[in-house]
């Protein structure tokens, strides 16, 4: 009961300030209308004198008889102009005379339509707002009974989930009334952005807790033959030490870049932007890997400038996620690529392998967290299926994005596009 007077309450305050607002514009529209009748009266007087308008050359004026009432006295204005060296009077009587017989049964209409919506609009507020109250009354109700019974059976939290997961976006809130339609759009957009968060929230636990639960069976798995023979094994003993340090290097790896996308995902992942050259940092990386990798061909492409703003450390990370994927999926002595260029609005880097490839059906999906195309490969060479998600985030916040091409057998170039740097577009300009 007090939940629906609160409702009403609300739904009469709504109605009263659209109606009080409605008859501020009805009367503002109304002198908006008295005024430009006036000044199309005046310009037909004058113009009965001049012949046609004659500008702001001349003097032009009110004036009004003093010491009478204010009635007397708006009905004694006149309007004075001076045309030849002659002063010419417009008295306002006759237009003020006409304007009070035609508005008068105006305002009158006016007046009565306001009043009665003034008066009778209220339930037609209530209908507008009721598909929200209704709302607002299931999610109290819910809240409500999760208070009353904290402990619920788990297999309860599973049925909401399977029920959430079948959400239809595709059915939407409608109330029908054009007035309400800012709103609607506003909680479907919501509702929308919830679903798919609840869906990618539930498919990162998922996918986080599958990548962990095989290293640490293996932990487990080599602990427990440590614990049985390997303690007089030499043999058992190095084996079960190296596949430990193997796989907590693994989780290790993967619980840091775990970390990285929730901090992205939450919003604290904070960017250091300045002005680089995507050359300078792809040749500095070239050369580091040429030190650490020597089972590979590097070579280098075109080195052309490409001057960006962004975080140069984030950017290199990206790059190296990049190369990383390269050596893992080209064979010894294959051949990669590194190149860099920029035209007048774009800038870009560029990784080019001959290794393994990628299926055309699979090329959409390689920078969803956790997807691999091959899972027991991926695995076999200690990749997460995180690393390129964690190179899409970075791209994207500077405002770059990706392109593809690969083919089985032939290998992979995967290019990073990004914006090129206003300033220094401009500078290179004014040298020219």
């Amino acid at each position: 009961m007090n939940a629906n007077r609160r409702f009403n309450s609300i739904a009469r305050r709504i109605h009263r300030a659209w109606q009080w607002k409605k008859l501020w514009v009805t009367l503002l529209v109304d002198a908006a209308a008295l005024l430009a009748c006036a000044a199309a009266y005046l310009y037909v007087r004058e113009t009965e004198v001049t012949g046609a308008f004659a500008g702001l050359g001349i003097a032009r004026g009110f004036t009004a008889q003093e010491g009478l009432s204010n009635l007397d006295w708006v009905r004694s204005l006149c309007y004075t102009f001076t045309w030849a060296g002659e002063a010419h009077v417009v008295p306002l009587r006759p237009f003020l005379h006409l304007a009070w017989v035609f508005g008068r049964p105006l305002l009158i209409v006016e007046g009565v339509v306001w009043l009665l919506g003034f008066l009778g609009g209220a339930r037609s507020a209530r209908r507008l707002l009721k598909p929200l109250d209704r709302m607002a009354e299931k999610a109290q109700r819910l809240s409500e009974a999760a208070s009353a019974r904290p402990r619920v059976d788990e297999a309860k939290f599973h049925d909401l989930e399977d029920a959430l997961g079948r959400i239809d976006i595709g059915d939407r809130l409608s109330t029908g009334d054009k007035d309400l339609k800012g709103l609607e759009d506003a909680i479907n957009n919501l509702l929308a952005r919830m679903h798919a968060a609840y869906r990618q929230q539930a498919q990162f636990v998922s996918d986080a807790s599958h990548e962990l639960r095989t290293p640490i069976a293996v932990l487990q798995g080599y602990a427990g033959m440590l614990d049985r023979w390997g303690k007089d094994d030499p043999q058992v003993l190095e084996e079960s030490i190296a596949a430990i340090k193997s796989e907590t290097e693994h989780m290790k790896t993967l619980v840091e870049q775990l970390l990285f996308l929730a901090r992205g995902d939450n919003g604290r992942m904070q960017l250091s932007p300045e002005r680089m050259d995507l050359k300078d940092l792809l040749t500095e990386t070239l050369d580091e890997y040429r030190m650490i990798d020597a089972t590979h061909d590097w070579r280098q492409g075109s080195m052309d400038a490409a001057p960006v703003t962004a975080d140069p450390a984030l950017i290199k990370q990206a790059a190296r996620v990049l190369i990383d994927n390269a050596m893992r999926y080209s064979p010894e002595g294959g051949i990669i690529r590194l190149s860099c260029g920029g035209g007048d609005e774009n800038c870009w880097l560029e990784v080019q392998d001959g290794g393994i490839g990628i299926d055309e059906a699979d090329v959409p999906h390689i920078f969803d967290r956790f997807f691999r195309a091959d899972p027991a490969r991926a695995r076999q060479s200690g990749g997460t299926g995180l690393g390129l998600s964690i190179a899409r985030w970075i791209v994207e916040r500077h405002g770059g994005w990706f392109e593809v091409l690969s083919r089985p057998g032939l290998g992979t170039r995967i290019r990073v596009v990004l914006p090129r740097a206003e300033e220094t577009v401009e500078a290179m300009e004014e040298g020219a």
